[in-house]
């Protein structure tokens, strides 16, 4: 049994494993997925009330510069008058995030089979779901995935396309995909603060790179910051920008947001190091590296200086928290998190990955020879699985949908949509929803008939205000 802990396909089935444990129930879960009462009822009934143009213009001028996100959330499936489409949208989420990471391994390690890769995102997507902040803002409230999952999925893509670029001979091909590495750039930008700082810094940190590291002219790294650069200005010029970072006197406080950036970072890097198996997959990873390391096209991608490699992952992580600080004044919220956790899980693996290669090159300690004995190796393995046991978030996503909690909600909702429907007048109550599973509820109606939640879900089913009963 232990000989057979050392077979590639074995490690790689436990790891697909590890993402089928993953996959299934958060794809359940999608299929019972309802539009929230906070924000995406709104962004339809303006759409209704002003036309589709003059909504997003509204949102753009009046609130934010985010206009990407502002036109996916003006797109989504309400305004089709179809509450089912988001169970479809965030399907394709999960999907589409997985996809992300499969491209991205199978870029880096052409020479892996499908399997092999797979497993690889098994790992990841584990790790990534085994800790996350909210799941309900990773997957299923649109008004926060389309700001931060699907940009984060978008970086990743671009990241493959950067790869791809630089392998294609001169052709309609290349030129392609120069024009989508481009509208990526422009895509990330415009979905959030968060994911504009990280999209210029890889811009701006790859042109320099090529210019100071590889003293090179990159003609498509100088286009990729031209198109964040104008990103940036229809970004920064909305007048909603200046609106919102004018809420809070520590906004726009240099010091004491880097500081509490800083000490937001080391805090959440403890706590990810401490209370998951992440040390346990870097023995693992440790392991397998001097194995790749023999394909020399593979190398390439880890050949560059720790400094620059450690440099670039502790920027990525800091400018995401940086602008809660410096915008509003206020610790990020969790869909921020999320974002942060999946770069730290990303960026920990490829650094290690600089580090042991240098070793590799070295043979310092004798890592061409590094072994792990197959007994260390089950030991592991059964570590990991007891983490998935003892994780909250595995244990409440399995519970909404196994326990039925996730088909009650949407039982529930399903009804609440008839009884106003059929209830005449411009205001209607409605009773507060017993079932209120976790992975998915992120809040109710309002009670107050001049909330904006009860007004825009109003306005949706054609009536005045939803006001939420509030029983003795």
């Amino acid at each position: 049994m232990l000989k057979t802990l050392q077979k590639p396909l074995f490690q790689n089935l436990f790891n697909i494993g590890l993402l089928i444990l993953v996959l299934i129930p958060l794809l359940a879960l999608a299929c019972y997925n309802h539009p929230s009462p906070v924000d995406d009822y709104c962004y339809i009934d303006t759409v209704f009330k002003y036309g589709y143009f003059e909504a997003m213009n509204f949102y753009y001028t009046g609130w934010t510069g985010r206009y990407f996100g502002i036109l996916m959330n003006h797109s989504n499936p309400l305004i089709l008058k179809w509450p089912g489409g988001f169970k479809l949208l965030s399907f394709l989420l999960i999907l589409g995030l997985a996809g992300s990471l499969f491209a991205l391994v199978k870029e880096v390690f052409p020479k892996w089979s499908r399997l092999g890769a797979l497993g690889l995102v098994g790992g990841l997507l584990f790790l990534f779901i085994l800790k996350i902040a909210s799941i309900a803002e990773a997957f299923y409230w649109m008004a926060a995935f389309v700001t931060y999952t699907v940009p984060n999925a978008l970086t990743i893509y671009w990241l493959v396309v950067m790869l791809r670029w630089y392998q294609l001979p001169k052709g309609i091909l290349k030129n392609f995909t120069s024009v989508l590495a481009g509208f990526l750039v422009f895509a990330v930008i415009g979905c959030s603060e968060t994911n504009l700082t990280i999209m210029v810094l890889l811009v701006a940190g790859w042109w320099g790179y090529q210019l100071v590291i590889n003293r090179t002219w990159d003609w498509f790294a100088v286009f990729l910051v031209a198109v964040a650069a104008f990103s940036c200005y229809i970004f920064f010029t909305s007048p909603g920008n200046l609106l919102r970072m004018s809420g809070n006197p520590e906004g726009r406080n240099i010091p004491f947001s880097a500081l509490q950036s800083i000490k937001l970072l080391a805090r959440l890097s403890i706590e990810w190091m401490t209370r998951t198996p992440l040390l346990v997959f870097t023995i693992l990873w440790i392991a397998v590296l001097p194995k790749i390391f023999v394909n020399g096209q593979t190398i390439r991608y880890f050949s560059v200086p720790l400094w620059a490699a450690a440099l670039a992952y502790f920027g990525i992580l800091f400018v995401q928290v940086f602008p809660s600080y410096y915008g509003i004044g206020i610790e990020p919220a969790p869909r921020v998190i999320n974002s942060i956790y999946l770069y730290f899980l990303i960026g920990w693996f490829y650094c290690l990955a600089v580090l042991v290669r240098y070793f590799y090159q070295t043979d310092f300690f004798g890592a061409k020879n590094w072994y792990l004995p197959p007994s260390i190796k089950l030991v592991l393995a059964i570590l990991i699985v007891v983490s998935a046991l003892f994780s909250q978030n595995f244990r409440m996503v399995y519970g909404d949908w196994l326990r039925g909690r996730a088909a009650a909600y949407d039982s529930e909702l399903k009804q609440r949509y008839a009884y106003i429907e059929n209830t005449p007048g411009d205001r209607v109550y409605v009773e507060p929803l017993k079932a209120r599973p976790q992975s998915l509820f992120l809040d109710d109606a309002n009670p107050d008939p001049k909330h904006w939640w009860a007004k825009c879900m109003g306005g949706y089913f054609g009536k005045k205000e939803v006001v939420l009963k509030t029983n003795p």
